[in-house]
């Protein structure tokens, strides 16, 4: 459909407007025009079926009684080839109750004769922003689905460089198996993203799909939580708890961090996936597991194997599949499109507009190392539209910068001004989550154990984000 052009550039609404009444018409036409909207007039509705087909309009505005086809006509006949184009009618004081009719029928809104210059720009005010945001998810979805079309999108998956449909060719080939996969991959490029997407392609995706961060669960509740007990088990067992193994049924364990589990509970692991079976805590009855297992690190599990802290056994029984997922700085190609993913997604989820970053803007992202991945950057991208130039990177830099020249002059030592930058960061993440934990650790790439001894570390009050909600 055709846009109308303007000597400002600036795209303006397009309304149309029908009624019989030529002075009624030319009324509003030049109220419309002198409010910045571009206006199409006819004074038959007969006339406008080619107009609808040819042009994207953000409202119509019609008369309800016409000769020939009238306004409930014509709002039945737009309603059944454009849901939700915005119908205001137009009425006189003795067709009020066919007004309201229209209502039910789809209309927006009714205004009655003769038209007040004030409550018809309100309501077409209204109509146009329900329509721009319309047209806005059409333009999201239709996107989505180009992306799907050219590999660029890939079950929550952003990318097109060659290491990225590498690596969606293989999820698809292991989703069609059974045997454990082991996903590696550094803090933030999306590891839970692949295990979900095995998940969804595999024949499993009906089963819950069930994510566990090691690193996050108290490690005198890791067996329980795992396992689950029964009533009297221990102290505080006062009712029967299904273990996250029995809720999977036959669905998806994913096993985030699995390098932070205790070697204690390594080796009751490793018993579980040998036999396939658990014994709840308290319980002498087993329990047959179903779950496929997915296992995700960002540690060399080699390294972490010669220093005793994980046993090579259970590497081999978890290491079937490996999965290897690339870091964001090898495929810098890709970070364009992620960012304007992630603008979409974002003005989608707020249902606002949010201007598209310039050329140049991108390719200086497309020279940051992004040490926290694609999870960075989408953060990154939120900021910038929730802040706009507020949140620019290279505020970041000079923020840092300047603690760092303040901490030389006050001859400050190294640790004590790593640690003023460490807890500025951990401040600024904080505020913007409103004190929430678990999106917090989620964003720095540690683990909610290690966020909790730094929020501790320096006596920061979590209640004090929270009172800004």
């Amino acid at each position: 459909m055709k846009q109308p052009d303007h000597e400002d550039g600036q795209q303006r609404p397009r309304i149309m407007v029908v009624d019989d009444d030529i002075y009624l018409l030319t009324a509003i036409k030049q109220t419309l025009l002198l409010n910045n909207y571009s206006v199409d007039t006819l004074s038959s509705a007969q006339n406008i079926l080619p107009a609808l087909t040819e042009f994207e309009y953000a409202a119509v505005i019609t008369d309800i009684k016409m000769p020939g086809m009238d306004g409930i006509e014509l709002l039945d006949h737009i309603k059944k080839n454009d849901p939700e184009l915005p119908v205001i009618m137009i009425t006189g004081h003795g067709d009020v109750s066919m007004a309201v009719s229209s209502i039910k029928d789809g209309a927006y809104d009714f205004l009655q004769k003769p038209v007040d210059e004030d409550v018809l720009l309100a309501s077409l005010s209204r109509a146009v922003e329900k329509r721009q945001l319309v047209l806005e998810n059409r333009t999201l979805n239709r996107q989505i689905q180009e992306q799907q079309q050219n590999c660029s999108y890939f079950h929550g998956l952003v990318g097109k460089h060659p290491s990225m449909l590498h690596l969606y060719e293989t999820i698809k080939k292991v989703a069609a198996e059974n045997d454990p996969v082991m996903l590696y991959g550094e803090t933030g490029t999306g590891k839970e993203l692949v295990a979900r997407a095995i998940h969804e392609i595999a024949d499993r995706s009906k089963n819950p799909f069930v994510a566990i961060n090691m690193g996050a669960i108290p490690v005198d509740m890791i067996e329980s939580d795992l396992f689950g007990h029964v009533k009297g088990a221990f102290t505080g067992a006062v009712q029967e708890k299904i273990g996250k193994f029995s809720y999977a049924g036959e669905g998806t364990l994913f096993f985030d961090e699995i390098n932070s589990l205790p070697i204690g509970l390594q080796t009751k692991l490793l018993r579980v996936l040998e036999e396939k079976t658990i014994t709840p805590l308290g319980s002498n009855v087993p329990v047959p597991v179903y779950a496929r297992i997915i296992a995700a690190t960002n540690k060399d599990l080699s390294e972490e194997i010669c220093k005793g802290n994980f046993r090579q056994d259970l590497f081999f029984r978890l290491n079937v599949l490996p999965v290897t997922i690339p870091p964001l700085k090898e495929r810098r190609e890709d970070i364009p499109l992620l960012i304007e993913y992630y603008r979409q997604a974002y003005c989608h989820e707020r249902q606002q507009e949010v201007q598209p970053l310039d050329r140049k803007t991108i390719r200086s992202l497309q020279q940051e190392e992004w040490p926290g991945n694609v999870r960075e950057l989408k953060n990154y991208v939120r900021r910038l539209c929730i802040f706009g130039s507020q949140a620019s990177q290279e505020d970041i830099s000079q923020n840092s910068e300047q603690l760092i020249e303040q901490g030389i002059k006050q001859n400050l030592q190294l640790k004590s001004l790593l640690e003023e930058v460490e807890k500025k960061y951990l401040i600024e993440i904080l505020s913007k989550n409103q004190g929430q934990i678990t999106p917090t650790y989620q964003d720095l790439g540690i683990s909610r154990k290690s966020l909790y001894d730094k929020v501790n570390k320096y006596d920061i009050d979590l209640a004090s984000f929270r009172q800004t909600v």
